[in-house]
């Protein structure tokens, strides 16, 4: 009977009981209060099973940020190593970790109870503090896959298995409370599950070793509902390597897995920014106190006092004296309401103080410039940088990120996202973006960071419902401007630098003026007809004092470094060029096979396996082995040779004993590529040619790595030769002519213009899929000014078909 049949049932037994000739009032008292609380009744409310499923699955816009909400279980879990496992060939995901594992009390209360609050009430473990807050991470299963199976086993208690078919929550009229899954008691057995898991999958990595305790989780998501090709894997990397600070990657070890190439990834290995033009560290602790550490690294110090800014700049700050260059970095301490000045005056809720305590790490690194126009060069000092290299790397990992207790909060400076900018920056630069004229705003695109915050220091900064991101408070948004003030104690710094190196290079540059207007006046002086119309003898002393000045300043510059650079990006495109070589062949070790062979040796007659076919064969299996070991050596031993220190020695150099090595280095490399060296011998014994051998192999060793991408091209012809040949008179002052030849397909029709191909960062090296620059472009860019630093020339005798190039080096007797 429902509520509204009882009260009418007891209306009624009430009106009989006022009607009667003596009514009994405790019985009307009591039939009364019966009625009230029948009126006033609490209902429950009911959620249907699908709309509890779509709540959870809205937290999750793509696969790669539910895996990263089971990581992130893993991390709350205590775990040291958790391992993800992308099986396309089996259509499931595993994520294995050896955190505390979950009782039977803690599934049934806490990972059954969808938005529990646990997370927030006990934010902190034995060791860290919790990521998570809102209870809805366990959707991220349903977002994965159609089927999950979890089995977790803490210390103390037998191995549990929870099962679910995420398929019950579109039963039509389900609510939650229909939805059941499946838990198992001691049935299972935690170690046998693992090594079974690792054998299924055939991971070469031995999983168990990472396990001093029974204990843990695994779960294992069946029947995916996306498509886990190579790209999304590589993404998902991408994203876990960022995923904990590069410091913190010690007390949370990540691990991933692809049964498609199970060589290709392993242990997720921390990146770490150490090529910056700038680098901010700020401290702000519980008492607002602020210490901001600047350091520099983008001017070459050395140059700096050739042009003589610190006696011509007029900055007299600390910062700008030679004693702060020389350091490399400077240091200022403030207050937080200093940094953000003004707001303290209005400040009526206090949300200053709301701020707490936290880290900032901000590293500007620009992707260009400087190196491209003769002018800049001279205008700025900048130390050598390998710029493709660098907006590699910014492509990848840049953008200022959030970390809280360690863990990142996505989606703050996710690359390719609309979360990438979130201080504005890009807003702040459209106004001026130049940082030779004042009021300097740095681009988005130039940065990478790293904010540290807390849970305990930080408890205004809370999780969207949607944990993409923290909500947008009032403390939030002046926690941004805090950045940004920051980040304007660098672009201040950058800007003042560069305005007065600007002033200074005006300068000189009317000095080169004026060394030619002396030029004029010597000239007219010596001819006699024109003295009559010589200028302002006053004038021309002047001209004449600022000329001499001007002529004292030539030095000559010591670049050293960016030798050494030069050949380390040398070192660089050759291994880019053969890197599957050392894919394929890193796991060799060269006296293995003949140690193995030796045991092998005094167990199996040899003579007895003389009728089993090769593939059966161990010794024919050493065999190839011990050519796979070889080759792996010869490329090490190559890339050794590339750095070895006297290469970075100017001295005389015989270029005939040189070319000997090159060939000795590069035919067995070319030959396994059925490439073949052709180098015509010398005339001579002996052809000095003084200067640095990095320098060499930067010439000869892009020339050849080139032509080797040249001949993996579909409009390579059948002919594969290399051609060196050389042309020297030692009585005359042409100098060392080195003509250098494949017979390859050359250069694409699309270039035009082939000295293109000295500029720097010209590639044709694309994705084929998005058409995205892959190539460095800095090969021949590094041929062109190796041989202009030595006074040379170079010259492309032929495009296309085949490349055809002369080179021109000074002799030195």
């Amino acid at each position: 009977m429902d509520n509204a049949t009882q009260i009418l049932e007891l209306k009624k037994k009430l009106s009989e009981e006022i009607q009667k000739p003596q009514p009994d009032s405790v019985l009307i008292a009591s039939i009364k209060g019966e009625i009230e609380k029948l009126e006033i009744t609490q209902i429950p409310f009911t959620v249907s099973a699908r709309t509890a499923r779509l709540i959870g699955q809205e937290n999750f816009a793509n696969a790669e940020g539910a895996i990263i909400e089971l990581v992130k279980n893993s991390y709350d879990a205590d775990a040291s190593i958790c391992i993800i496992i992308i099986d396309p060939v089996n259509d499931s995901i595993r994520i294995l970790d050896n955190g505390d594992g979950m009782t039977e009390k803690i599934i049934r209360n806490q990972w059954m109870t969808i938005g529990t609050d646990d997370k927030k009430v006990n934010f902190k473990t034995k060791s860290r503090i919790k990521t998570g807050a809102k209870g809805i991470g366990r959707f991220a299963l349903d977002r994965l896959g159609k089927s999950s199976v979890m089995l977790t086993k803490t210390l103390d208690s037998e191995s549990l298995v929870w099962d679910v078919d995420w398929n019950q929550f579109e039963n039509s009229g389900a609510v939650i409370s229909d939805i059941k899954a499946t838990l198992q008691i001691g049935n299972s057995d935690f170690w046998g599950e693992i090594i079974e898991m690792q054998n299924f999958t055939g991971l070469k990595e031995p999983i168990i070793d990472h396990w001093k305790e029974e204990k843990g989780t695994l779960i294992s998501i069946e029947k995916l509902k996306d498509t886990w090709e190579e790209r999304a894997t590589q993404s998902l990397y991408s994203n876990l390597e960022i995923l904990v600070p590069p410091l913190e990657t010690n007390i949370f070890q990540l691990f991933l897995y692809s049964t498609l190439e199970p060589d290709k990834y392993g242990k997720v290995l921390p990146t770490l920014c150490d090529d910056y033009d700038y680098k901010v560290s700020a401290t702000v602790n519980d008492s607002q106190s602020v210490t901001i550490s600047v350091s520099r690294n983008e001017l070459n110090f050395g140059d700096l006092k050739r042009i003589g800014f610190f006696e011509k700049s007029k900055l007299n700050e600390p910062q700008y004296q030679f004693s702060a260059f020389e350091k490399g970095e400077f240091e200022i301490n403030t207050k937080l309401e200093t940094l953000i000045a003004g707001y303290k005056g209005i400040d009526k809720n206090n949300n200053l103080r709301k701020i707490g305590a936290f880290t900032f790490s901000f590293y500007f690194m620009k992707r260009g410039g400087g190196q491209e126009k003769d002018e800049e060069v001279g205008k700025y000092p900048y130390k050598s940088v390998n710029y493709s290299i660098r907006t590699n790397w910014l492509d990848k990992f840049g953008g200022i990120k959030i970390f809280r207790d360690n863990f990142r909060v996505r989606p703050y400076g996710e690359t390719k996202s609309s979360s990438f900018d979130w201080l504005d920056l890009g807003k702040r630069a459209l106004s001026n973006p130049t940082v030779t004229r004042p009021g300097y705003r740095v681009r988005p695109q130039q940065v990478y960071g790293i904010v540290n915050i807390s849970r305990i220091d930080n408890i205004n900064f809370e999780d969207k419902s949607s944990r993409e991101g923290l909500q947008e408070n009032d403390t939030f948004t002046l926690f941004k401007e805090i950045l940004k003030s920051v980040i304007e104690i660098f672009e201040q710094d950058r800007n003042q630098i560069m305005m007065t190196l600007k002033k200074i290079y005006d300068e000189n540059n009317k000095k080169a003026k004026a060394k030619e207007e002396a030029d004029r006046i010597i000239k007219n002086k010596k001819d006699k007809k024109n003295n009559s119309d010589s200028s302002d003898p006053s004038v021309d002393k002047d001209t004449l004092i600022n000329a001499i000045e001007a002529y004292k300043e030539d030095i000559e510059e010591l670049q050293d470094e960016q030798k050494i650079l030069r050949v380390l990006a040398s070192a660089g495109l050759i291994v880019t060029s053969f890197a599957h070589e050392f894919r394929n062949h890193t796991d060799s070790i060269l006296p293995r096979t003949e140690e193995l062979k030796s045991v092998l040796l005094q167990v199996i007659d040899i003579n007895k396996l003389k009728e089993l076919p090769d593939f059966f064969d161990p010794y024919v299996m050493l065999s190839d082995m011990r050519k796979q070991d070889e080759r792996l050596k010869s490329w090490l031993d190559f890339s050794i040779s590339s750095v070895r220190k006297d290469k970075r020695t100017r001295r005389i150099i015989n270029m005939v004993t040189y070319i000997e090595g090159l060939e000795k280095i590069w035919s067995p490399l070319l030959s396994r590529r059925n490439i073949k060296l052709t180098i015509d011998k010398w005339k001579f014994t002996e052809v000095n040619f003084r200067g640095h051998e990095i320098d060499l192999d930067g010439i000869f060793n892009n020339l050849i790595t080139n032509s080797v991408d040249a001949y993996k091209r579909k409009d390579s012809g059948d002919l594969r030769e290399l051609k060196l040949s050389f042309a020297f008179n030692p009585l005359e002052t042409n100098g060392i002519n080195v003509v250098y030849q494949d017979c390859g397909p050359g250069l694409l029709e699309e270039i035009t213009e082939p000295n293109k191909i000295f500029q720097p960062f010209f590639t044709t090296k694309r994705d084929d899929k998005t058409g995205e620059k892959i190539g460095t472009g800095l090969g021949m860019w590094i041929v062109k000014s190796t041989i202009d630093e030595y006074n040379g020339d170079v010259e492309i005798l032929q495009a296309r078909p085949s490349f055809k190039i002369k080179i021109t080096l000074p002799h030195n007797l």
